[in-house]
This record gives C-alpha cells, sequence and structure tokens, in this order.
C-alpha cells in the first residue's frame, strides 16, 4: 500500500489505499480531486476557483 500522512500546523491528512495496486502519486491526485469536489459542494464554484487561483499564485504554474 502507499498511504500518505501530511502533518500541518493545522491538521493532519492521512491518505489510505482500499487497494493494494495505487501508487501514491495516484493517491494523492485522488485525494485532490475529493477534497476540490468537498470544497465546491460547500463553498460554491465561484470560491473554489478563487481557492485554486490562489495556490496557483503560490505555489506556481
Amino acid at each position: 500500500m502507499a498511504d500518505i500522512k501530511i502533518d500541518t500546523d493545522f491538521a493532519v491528512i492521512a491518505i489510505t489505499s482500499k487497494k493494494d495496486n495505487q501508487t501514491r502519486d495516484g493517491l494523492l491526485e485522488h485525494a485532490l480531486h475529493m477534497l476540490l469536489a468537498e470544497y465546491r459542494e460547500r463553498y460554491g464554484k465561484d470560491a473554489t476557483q478563487y481557492v485554486l487561483t490562489q495556490l496557483e499564485g503560490h505555489h506556481g504554474r
């Protein structure tokens, strides 16, 4: 398994694979998609786009 644990100042993010054949990159991408979907459902399309724009500015293209 390619479980991932990200320890931040505010939270611990744990990503655990349900399948043995998942790669670390695949899990990270899937988790990002699911986080964005949840954020969009809670706060709407405009808020999600704002966050994505801010992340792009912070992390570069």
